[in-house]
């Protein structure tokens, strides 16, 4: 049980990194399927993920984007030292290519739609 918990918080903390290398190294707006979501942010992307471990340190990552079904990215992790957590985190540029279009993909369909006029768009009066 010992290590189910342990693999629970390395896998909490890989995600932690994954999403920060998204954010701030790559500039794509992404958030886990567990978090709550910003309603008033628009094109963001959902990932989810899944876990396989092979050993006390070592694991695959399975990232899943939501609205795309055929797409998903294995990711190593090496969980022996914080370092090689962050470079796994790191090392991630099919996830990167993939979400770069597909985020771009849904900024032009939502313009669509709000010149379109089906949605508005802008400030809400309570903002």
């Amino acid at each position: 049980m010992a290590t189910n918990g342990k693999h629970k918080a390395l896998e909490r903390e890989f995600e932690d990194l994954l999403l920060d290398v998204l954010d701030q190294d790559y500039d794509l707006a992404v958030r886990r399927r567990d978090d709550s979501l910003e309603r008033r942010r628009r094109d963001l992307a959902t990932l989810s993920f899944s876990y396989r471990w092979f050993g006390a340190r070592e694991a695959r990552a399975v990232v899943r984007v939501e609205g795309s079904r055929d797409f998903k990215a294995i990711l190593p992790i090496d969980a022996s030292s914080p370092e090689d957590m962050r470079r796994s985190a790191e090392d991630c540029e099919s996830l990167v290519l993939f979400l770069s279009e597909w985020l771009e993909r849904k900024r032009e369909e939502s313009l669509e739609v709000a010149a379109s006029g089906k949605i508005r768009w802008g400030r809400r009066e309570d903002d």
